[in-house]
């Protein structure tokens, strides 16, 4: 019996990504295509210095999540205070609780804030996602999500994730 692994309104499995509701087909240009002009419109939009460290920082996290995985990427950007809210599990705190709770991901996950506020040690990100991966068939397999993120300065000034909540669906 395959391990699944709920979060942020996603089924997680090994080599397998799905809805908890099968969505319709996903166009993957399209996606991608919004993914960068979310990327550019962040960028463009931030109104300050810390907002514009923060869609950095989402970006660096979407640009290492590509490179490394999800486990390493989310495990190594998690505060130490952490929460992710899985839906129907107990919640995720902290970084070793979140690598092990991406440790069988081999899904492909991009992403970019469409949006950024940030004061002081404290900011939000929103943004639109594009995870891709292949069933058990080896058919390839892709859905869209949105997501918040709540970024705390560590104690060495690093933004890291203090939270993070994503929900499957259509992007804007």
């Amino acid at each position: 019996m395959r391990r699944l692994i709920f979060i942020a309104g996603l089924i997680l499995a090994p080599h397998l990504a799905v809805a908890a509701d099968a969505p319709p087909p996903v166009d993957i240009a399209g996606a991608r295509a919004k993914i960068v002009a979310a990327a550019a419109s962040s960028r463009a939009n931030a109104k300050n210095a810390e907002e514009k460290a923060i869609v950095e920082a989402d970006l660096a996290f979407a640009a290492d999540c590509a490179k490394r995985g999800s486990a390493a990427a989310f495990g190594d950007r998690m505060h130490p205070d952490s929460k992710m809210f899985p839906p129907r599990s107990p919640i995720v705190v902290g970084p070793e609780a979140t690598r092990a709770l991406f440790k069988d991901d081999k899904a492909q996950w991009e992403w970019a804030p469409v949006q950024a506020v940030a004061n002081g040690d404290l900011g939000v990100t929103w943004g639109i996602a594009l995870i891709t991966d292949k069933d058990d068939k080896g058919k390839p397999v892709a859905f869209t999500s949105r997501y918040t993120t709540v970024w705390r300065r560590d104690a060495q000034g690093a933004w890291k994730i203090w939270i993070d909540v994503g929900t499957p669906g259509p992007l804007p």
